[in-house]
């Protein structure tokens, strides 16, 4: 173990073979309090690892960090520009690509890390579930990924025998968390796909009065079940699918009647009832008025 102030722990790893053979191991894992004003990287890390922030580093393996509060920047060979890291955010380093980082010197941070390697390592990378492009994940909900490297601290602490393979485990754990974080902070909010699945509803029904389908079948092609198309309808709209249809038609036929010189029987069909006397007994109930009287009371015909 090596310490560089009492608010800091740390400890790096030699692997052996069976670290090695497990897929994923850690090389190093701990912590860094940054205090405003102190010096960054603190003094007490291998050579291999120090750096300064005029020269950067590269690295043989991934390290993965996260900052939980202060702020800073971060900067690599990839990615092309300086992005900025708040509490909450996290941010990979990736194998033989020039880096480097640091807090504000007005605010510090505290930042903790797992550094790993392993053929399981390289498989995660290759799958492109994280790009070198865009190494600062910035994570909506992070009480579970400070949890986790809690754990990882946790396990440098007492764990001696076995830690790189047990913390490489865990690496995959902090992976797995950011991934997932950074799918929910990039996914459109519950109201926002509601309104639109809404909306593109109320297109569908509107350009297809004339065809008599299912309701289940408007579901399905938005991609979203039944029932919560029901509920959502009808909290965003007041008025239920099969009532806004049917509005739409009554509406649709009203133009009808008055713009063109079709027979009630063809607006019928037109507006999808399935036959012109469902079609006056529902315009009925709708407007007090058959369709032929609320033609007769309305403008003289022009014939489109």
């Amino acid at each position: 173990m090596t310490s560089s102030t009492p608010k800091s722990y740390y400890r790096y790893f030699l692997a052996d073979s069976r670290d090695r053979d497990w897929g994923i191991y850690a090389t190093s894992a701990g912590y860094v309090d940054i205090a405003p004003g102190e010096p960054y990287p603190p003094a007490g890390h291998p050579k291999r690892y120090a750096f300064d922030w005029k020269d950067g580093r590269e690295l043989d393996e991934v390290q993965v960090h996260f900052i939980s509060r202060g702020r800073g920047i971060f900067e690599s060979a990839r990615d092309g520009e300086r992005q900025a890291v708040e509490a909450g955010s996290a941010f990979l380093v990736f194998p033989r690509v020039w880096h480097r980082y640091a807090p504000l010197e007005r605010t510090g941070w505290l930042e903790y890390w797992i550094g790993f390697k392993g053929d399981y390592a390289e498989l995660l990378l290759k799958k492109r579930f994280f790009s070198p492009a865009r190494p600062v994940v910035t994570l909506p909900e992070t009480s579970g990924l400070l949890r986790l490297f809690t754990e990882a601290v946790a396990c440098v602490r007492h764990h001696p025998s076995g830690a790189p393979r047990l913390l490489g485990s865990l690496a995959t754990r902090v992976l797995a968390e950011m991934e997932a974080g950074a799918s929910a902070g990039t996914a459109e909010p519950a109201e926002n796909r509601a309104e639109r699945i809404i909306g593109e509803a109320k297109s569908m029904l509107g350009q297809h009065l004339g065809q008599d389908f299912e309701l289940e079948f408007l579901a399905r092609k938005l991609n979203v079940g039944y029932h919560w198309l029901r509920r959502a309808f009808k909290r965003e709209t007041g008025q239920s699918l099969h009532q806004y249809r049917l509005q739409l038609r009554i509406n649709h036929a009203k133009y009808l009647l008055q713009r063109s010189d079709a027979t009630i029987g063809q607006i019928a069909v037109r507006t999808g009832f399935e036959n012109p006397y469902y079609f006056s007994q529902i315009f009925k109930r709708k407007t007090a008025s058959t369709p032929s009287g609320w033609r007769r009371a309305r403008s003289p015909v022009i014939p489109i």
